[in-house]
């Protein structure tokens, strides 16, 4: 049998594949083990609770529909039968937007498609930070961040393969501040439909106790994650705060 090489998968040659680089970041991660994500969450609602979603309210007033900075926010994640589904957002400053029509029971990306500015390392694309949340404004989702730079989407580091589809992670990332000692896991969860118990169990990928600075993993065979599973990483500190990152590369493929 032959396999697609990684160049034609890069380039849609692969028919079923597809590869992906995803990158999260927490910068205030604390003893309480929390998803490293801008927003300090990775929402994992049943599919009985599945929500709709908008652009919070308390924004930047130039993050509008015809504003300079973010002008529309398209949010990509699962609905309750675990497909893939995308909607986008007009930006409505530092009101509340619309809500979506679509209903999500995961978020996986959140990111900037139009802007009022030609963005460069001084000229930003949005103009502030922008939230999502549940519409009816009792929960966050994720975060835009703002940043010194343009940077324009969610961070998040973590995944839920959909619906007929299957994922291998063949290599990741970890930073963390070198003068303090996080607790970073991975996690998995099978099958995020059940709507009852028994349910699957939240599990242990594996661990990096008492991490600083920068490790690099490389898997071969990489680890695979079967269709409708969460998978994503976690940190805390025992002190103080500390700052975290996590990349990974991923191939998403059809599963069979």
């Amino acid at each position: 049998m032959t396999w697609p090489s990684s160049l034609d998968i890069a380039r849609g040659l692969a028919p079923g594949c597809a590869g992906s680089f995803r990158y999260g970041r927490h910068t205030t991660v604390d003893s309480t083990y929390t998803p490293i994500t801008q927003s300090g969450f990775y929402r994992t609602p049943q599919a009985t609770n599945a929500v709709a979603l908008r652009v919070k309210a308390g924004g930047n007033a130039n993050d509008t529909a015809n504003g300079s900075g973010a002008r529309e926010i398209t949010l990509v994640g699962l609905n309750p039968s675990g497909d893939i589904i995308t909607e986008t957002l007009a930006t409505a400053g530092a009101s509340a937007s619309g809500a979506t029509v679509q209903s999500f029971i995961r978020l996986t990306d959140a990111f900037i498609s139009k802007s009022g500015t030609y963005a460069s390392q001084t000229a930003g694309s949005q103009a502030a930070d922008i939230t999502i949340e549940r519409s009816t404004g009792t929960q966050d989702w994720a975060l835009i961040a703002a940043g010194t730079i343009s940077r324009s989407v969610s961070e998040i580091g973590a995944y839920t393969t959909p619906n007929n589809k299957s994922a291998c992670v063949t290599d990741i990332h970890v930073t963390s501040d070198a003068d303090k000692k996080a607790n970073i896991v991975m996690f998995k969860r099978q099958n995020i439909l059940q709507t009852s118990a028994p349910y699957s169990a939240l599990e242990l990928v594996f661990e990096l106790p008492q991490s600083s600075g920068l490790s690099d993993f490389h898997f071969d065979p990489p680890l695979y994650f079967p269709s409708l599973c969460d998978f994503g990483f976690m940190a805390n500190v025992t002190a103080s705060t500390v700052d975290v990152s996590v990349g990974f590369g991923m191939l998403e493929f059809t599963a069979r």
